[in-house]
C-alpha cells in the first residue's frame, strides 16, 4: 500500500495514464469482436490491423491534446465530457482520413460503425471499473495527500474552501496560523496546532504527506525560516504563492486555481517509481538466488565459530522516517552486538571478517527489498539512535529519507561508509541528498555496476 501511496503521491497523472493505456487495449479488443461478427474470426488480416492501431494513435493524441488536469474524475458525466467525445472525434478524423488516401473500400462499414458501438460499451464498462478502483484507493486513504496547512487565517481560509473533501484528493488535516489575529479561531473547521508544538508527532498522528506554505504579506518577511523549519522532516513541503523571490528544485504546478512551488519534494513517485520497483523486485529475485548458495555456506561457517543466532535483526530509520527491521548475517560476537562497527572493531568474528569483507552479510536485504521496506539503490537505513543524533548535528539530515533506502547508494560507492565523524558524515549525507535531487533510472544502473567493483576493490567499515 505504501508504493501506491508514493506512486500517486503528487497528482493521478500516472492513474489517467495506466486508465488510457487499458483503454487502448479495450480498443483493440473492441475492434476484433467487431471483425468476427462480420467475418467469422478475430484474426485480423493487414489493412484491418493497420486501421485498428490508427484508431487507437488518434485516440491517444486527442486524449494528449484535451486533457490537461492531472486529476481523475468520477462519474457518467465525466464519460460523456472526455471519453464520448474523444471516439467521436477519433471516428470522424479516420472516417475523414480513408476518404483522403483513398482506401475506404479497405474496410467494410459495418466493422467500422460496429466497431465504435463495442468501443463506446467497452470504454463505458472500463470507466466504470477504473471510477470503482478510484472510489477504493481514497476510501482507503492510499492516494490521499494529508497536508498541514501553514499561514495566516485569512489565506488558509480561503485554500480550506478550494479543496473541499468531496472534490479534492489534497485532504487539510490540520493548520498551523501565523498571524496574532484569533478573531473567530474558534470556528475554524479543522485542528489547529502550534509551531511550538512538537511537529514530528503531529507529522505522524495525522499521517502528514505535504507541508503547504502560503506566502502572503503577513508571513512574508519570515517565510524562509518557516521553510528552515520543515525542512528538518522528511515531508514534502511546497510554497502557496506565483510570486516568490526563492529559487526553487522544481518548477510550478497547479491546482485548483493556486500555484505551487515545490520547495522540497520527493521525484519518487509516478511512473518512473514503479519501474523502480519492479527492477527491484526482478533483480532481487535473481541475486537471492544466485546468492543463495553463499548465504547457506556463510550461516554454517558462523554456526560452526560462534553457534546461533545465525542472523542479526535491527530497527533502522525508512522512508519517511518510518521504522523497520533490516536483517543481516551476523558478523559480531553474540556476547556484544550492539553499537556500530569501527575499523578494527575486535567483536568482529574471524569468519565475520571475511563475510564483511565482501558484503555477504547484506545479501539477506534482498528480502527487505522483496517486501518493499528497501530498494536496491537509496541512502543505507541508520539505526535510530544516530538518526535522532545526526538529526540534531546536521542540517537538513531528515531530507535523505525522502526515498526508500537502499543496499547501496550514491555515497557508498564513493567510499563513505559509516563514520561517527561528523565531518565525514555530513559528507555522506550530502551525497546521499545529491542522489535524491538527481535520481533517474539510469542513475540507479550505474551506481549497481559501480557497486561490484566497490565490493571487490573497496575495505569495508561499515
Amino acid at each position: 500500500m505504501l508504493l501506491l501511496e508514493k506512486i500517486f503521491q503528487r497528482n493521478d497523472k500516472i492513474f489517467i495514464q495506466l486508465y488510457f493505456i487499458i483503454l487502448g487495449i479495450f480498443l483493440y479488443l473492441s475492434s476484433m469482436v467487431s471483425y468476427y461478427f462480420g467475418n467469422g474470426t478475430f484474426l485480423l488480416p493487414e489493412d484491418y490491423m493497420t486501421g485498428t492501431v490508427l484508431i487507437i494513435f488518434i485516440f491517444w493524441i486527442s486524449a494528449l491534446i484535451k486533457i490537461k488536469d492531472n486529476r481523475y474524475i468520477i462519474g457518467a458525466v465525466q464519460f460523456f465530457r472526455i471519453e464520448f467525445i474523444l471516439l467521436i472525434q477519433t471516428l470522424i478524423i479516420c472516417i475523414v482520413l480513408t476518404t483522403i488516401f483513398k482506401v475506404t473500400n479497405n474496410y467494410s462499414r459495418f466493422w467500422l460503425f460496429s466497431n465504435f458501438v463495442f468501443s463506446l460499451f467497452s470504454i463505458f464498462i472500463l470507466k466504470i471499473i477504473f471510477d470503482k478502483f478510484y472510489f477504493t484507493l481514497i476510501t482507503q486513504n492510499i492516494i490521499q495527500r494529508n497536508v498541514l496547512l501553514v499561514g495566516d487565517f485569512e489565506n488558509c481560509n480561503t485554500v480550506i474552501k478550494k479543496f473541499p473533501k468531496e472534490k479534492s484528493n489534497s485532504v487539510i488535516k490540520c493548520a498551523i496560523l501565523t498571524d496574532k489575529d484569533e478573531t473567530h479561531k474558534e470556528y475554524f473547521p479543522i485542528p489547529l496546532v502550534q509551531l511550538s508544538d512538537d511537529l514530528n508527532y503531529i507529522l505522524s498522528h495525522h499521517f502528514i504527506g505535504q507541508v503547504w506554505l502560503i506566502s502572503s504579506n503577513k508571513n512574508q518577511p519570515y517565510i524562509e525560516k518557516l521553510i528552515d523549519r520543515f525542512l528538518n522532516f522528511s515531508v514534502d513541503c511546497r510554497l502557496v504563492s506565483p510570486e516568490s523571490k526563492f529559487k526553487f528544485i522544481e518548477g510550478l504546478d497547479s491546482e485548483s486555481g493556486f500555484d505551487f512551488y515545490n520547495v522540497s519534494f520527493s521525484p519518487f513517485y509516478g511512473i518512473n517509481l514503479l519501474i523502480k520497483n519492479i527492477i527491484d523486485k526482478i533483480l532481487s529475485i535473481i541475486f537471492l538466488i544466485i546468492s543463495f548458495p553463499i548465504i547457506v555456506l556463510s550461516c554454517f561457517f558462523v554456526l560452526l565459530e560462534d553457534g546461533f543466532p545465525l542472523f542479526f535483526k535491527q530497527k533502522r530509520t525508512g522512508w519517511d522516517g518510518k521504522t523497520f527491521y533490516i536483517t543481516k548475517i551476523r558478523t559480531l560476537n553474540k556476547r556484544n552486538i550492539d553499537g556500530q562497527v569501527i575499523s578494527g572493531d575486535k567483536r568482529i568474528t574471524k569468519v565475520g571478517r571475511f563475510i564483511r569483507r565482501f558484503s555477504i552479510d547484506e545479501l539477506p536485504q534482498f528480502l527487505n527489498v522483496l517486501q518493499g521496506r528497501m530498494s536496491i539503490v537509496g541512502p543505507r537505513p541508520h539505526p535510530l539512535d544516530q538518526t535522532k543524533h545526526y538529526s540534531k548535528e546536521i542540517l537538513n539530515f531528515m531530507q535523505r529519507h525522502k526515498c526508500p533506502p537502499g543496499l547501496t547508494g550514491w555515497a557508498q560507492v564513493n567510499g563513505l561508509r559509516g563514520s561517527k565523524n561528523i565531518e565525514l558524515m555530513d559528507k555522506r549525507i550530502q551525497h546521499d541528498l545529491y542522489y535524491i535531487k538527481n535520481w533517474t533510472i539510469m542513475f540507479d544502473l550505474y551506481i549497481i555496476l559501480r557497486t561490484f567493483f566497490t565490493v571487490l576493490f573497496q575495505k569495508k567499515a561499515d
